[in-house]
């Protein structure tokens, strides 16, 4: 096997590969998730493997939640912890670094999930009240005068 340039990927490419479009290419360059690639003599954008696996990184992290704004918090222990380089203590601090982001995104999705199973019974608690003829009126009227006597 030949030792020479990394592969290069043009944007279109790149965006296939990682499932996703173009546009997103360009949008995580300008939100600063990807670093600006460099350039072809003709112009084109290039990109390597590494790029691909940075893409693909951040759409698992969008994939279980984490909004961008953590994704670029959560990119650099990614790397430390990718890479299989570096002190214990810095491999440390990386993984605790994560695993405080994991920890506080899924203490928002379980608040999320607890409001809407609320939310939930209630839709439920309206289908049965009207399906069974017990609510003949406008719920929401019914609502308003409900809260205009407190």
């Amino acid at each position: 096997m030949a030792v020479g340039r990394p592969q290069l990927l043009r944007i279109g490419q790149l965006a296939k590969s990682a499932g996703v479009n173009v546009q997103t290419i360009r949008f995580y360059e300008r939100e600063g998730l990807l670093a600006p690639p460099s350039r072809t003599a003709s112009g084109y954008r290039a990109y390597t493997v590494s790029d691909l696996e940075r893409v693909r990184v951040i759409r698992i992290c969008q994939k279980v939640g984490f909004t961008l704004k953590d994704v670029k918090v959560v990119l650099e222990p990614h790397e430390v912890l990718a890479s299989n380089r570096g002190e214990a203590s810095v491999r440390s601090a990386a993984r605790e670094k994560m695993l405080t982001f994991a920890r506080q995104r899924l203490a928002q999705i379980d608040e999320k999930l607890a409001a809407l199973t609320q939310v939930r019974a209630e839709m439920a608690a309206l289908v049965a009240g009207l399906s069974e003829g017990a609510i003949t009126g406008c719920p929401a009227a019914r609502a308003k005068q409900q809260s205009d006597t407190f």
